[in-house]
């Protein structure tokens, strides 16, 4: 008896029937679709990661950004490519601040959503408390009274 045939016997019955016909001609033929050399349960490193993700990352830069942002040292610069990387750093910055005026306004209505928010949380609280409390607090009233 076949391992197949003792696995379908242990299982009980199927909705489906297999066969051994279904396999294939070669029953020792085994087929893999994954990617080369990938081996199973292994994971890249975040080191690997970080790599990888590095070096798309300074592909992609400019050729004056590469200039700006080297860590060559001041003193061994020219006037002129300090200059120039002044320029470029400056420039960089004033394009942060123009472009975070439209990030302080969506900052500003988060601010006022959650403001609002918070004003009906803490309203529904109250509510909620009251509710709970109701025959207590007609208890105190009629003491008073």
């Amino acid at each position: 008896m076949s391992d197949y045939e003792e696995f379908v016997k242990r299982m009980g019955s199927f909705d489906m029937e297999l066969s051994l016909d279904d396999v294939g001609p070669n029953k020792d033929e085994l087929k893999h679709y994954g990617i080369l050399g990938m081996k199973w349960g292994v994971r890249r490193t975040p080191e690997q990661l970080a790599r990888a993700r590095r070096r798309s990352m300074t592909d992609e830069s400019h050729e004056d950004y590469k200039k700006a942002h080297t860590p060559k040292s001041i003193k061994s610069m020219s006037d002129a490519e300090l200059r120039n990387r002044l320029n470029r750093l400056q420039m960089e910055r004033q394009y942060s601040q123009l472009s975070e005026s439209s990030i302080n306004k969506g900052k500003e209505y988060a601010q006022k959503v959650f403001k609002a928010g918070t004003t009906v949380a803490a309203v529904t609280a109250t509510a909620l408390t009251i509710y709970n409390n109701v025959n207590k607090i007609k208890a105190i009233l009629e003491k008073k009274g």
